[in-house]
């Protein structure tokens, strides 16, 4: 629990706080660690690392705990609480004590230096790296490093519609893309710091699928003939994400429409073109992926020549976010590396 602000203050007030230094020499608590991308941390804010130290200087302090989101390799999916406090993944600052469990009244800062994606699931609520919940009276930092990248998946592109006979089919919806940060807890002093250095991303939508056609000539007399042509829709481009959309297929009836291409982590795939069947059946072209800055593009319709057999295109799939919080939570973002997407979006899965 934190220490009080006011009144008496005693050597038996601070171990219970911070635990037992050995010795049980005051000077101890006297700290600089290194965390993750931490540096030069103190004990708590304000307690000195160098020089007189005195039992004033704890007033209002509480235990600092560092969850470790930076060892290792990149993870997928991961609650911060539930996967790394939990399992005691973390460091207590001065190292005096073991962590509390449950954590109340302490600060939590979760450090970020390696790479966090999400899973295709077009939920756009769905996030890479989420805070999870802690008990009443903590504070709650995230500190993103030079080395932290935290990403959603990106959606995949649509299927191209087929050129059928009689008609030409619409292209299928592009998927949208998931979120990265997701904010469950407010911190007790009423608004959760992130701080950023790395980079924090949406994934993005994936593109619509072309749409299909279909062409009929009919000549008259006893001889009569008829000739049919059809082309299908290409398919749309791939979001960009972390992992990223794949491409679309393109559908293959009458003249084939091409696949889009799949996207990367940070730009969308381009549609795959649409069929072509003798220019009198043209097949869509599928929408490009979106990436950041750039939106997906819903994909394109067919034409076919003096008829009205043609599908539309698909729709663009939806962009997640980069940082998503629970409603009612105040954040606030000291932003020196980037973020790609949205700061602002409610709901966190």
């Amino acid at each position: 629990m934190t220490l009080q602000s006011t009144g008496q203050i005693t050597f038996s007030n601070i171990i219970n706080e911070f635990g037992t230094p050995s010795n049980s020499n005051l000077g101890a608590f006297r700290v600089s660690e290194n965390h993750g991308s931490l540096s030069n941390i103190p004990l708590d804010n304000n307690i000195p690392q160098t020089g007189e130290i005195k039992f004033s200087d704890f007033y209002g302090r509480r235990l600092n705990v560092v969850v470790d989101c930076h060892s290792g390799n990149t993870e997928a999916r991961i609650n911060a609480r539930v996967d790394k406090y939990n399992t005691n993944e973390v460091s207590v600052v001065g190292g005096f004590r073991s962590q509390p469990s449950p954590p109340t009244g302490i600060k939590v800062i979760i450090n970020v230096n390696k790479s966090f994606k999400s899973i295709k699931n077009q939920n756009q609520k769905v996030v890479a790296l989420r805070t999870g919940t802690y008990e009443s009276d903590c504070l709650l930092r995230v500190d993103v490093g030079s080395e932290g990248y935290i990403g959603g998946a990106g959606g995949d592109g649509g299927k191209g519609g087929a050129g059928g006979k009689g008609d030409g089919k619409s292209g299928t919806s592009g998927k949208s893309g998931n979120s990265g940060l997701g904010i469950d807890f407010e911190s007790s002093d009423g608004t959760t710091v992130i701080n950023n250095s790395g980079t924090i991303s949406a994934g993005f939508g994936g593109g619509g699928g072309g749409g299909g056609a279909f062409q009929s000539d009919k000549t008259g007399g006893k001889n009569s003939k008829t000739t049919n042509r059809s082309a299908s829709g290409g398919g749309g481009g791939g979001g960009a994400g972390f992992p990223a959309g794949s491409g679309g297929q393109g559908s293959t009836k009458g003249s084939n429409g091409k696949s889009g291409s799949g996207g990367t982590k940070t730009a969308g795939g381009n549609g795959g073109e649409g069929g072509n069947n003798d220019g009198e059946a043209k097949g869509g072209e599928g929408g490009e992926g979106g990436s950041h800055g750039e939106g997906a593009n819903s994909g394109q319709s067919g034409s076919a020549v003096g008829e009205n057999n043609k599908g539309s295109g698909g729709s663009a799939g939806g962009n997640g976010a980069a940082i998503r919080k629970k409603s009612g939570i105040t954040i606030s973002v000291v932003n020196s590396g980037s973020i790609k997407g949205s700061q602002s979006a409610t709901g966190v899965s």
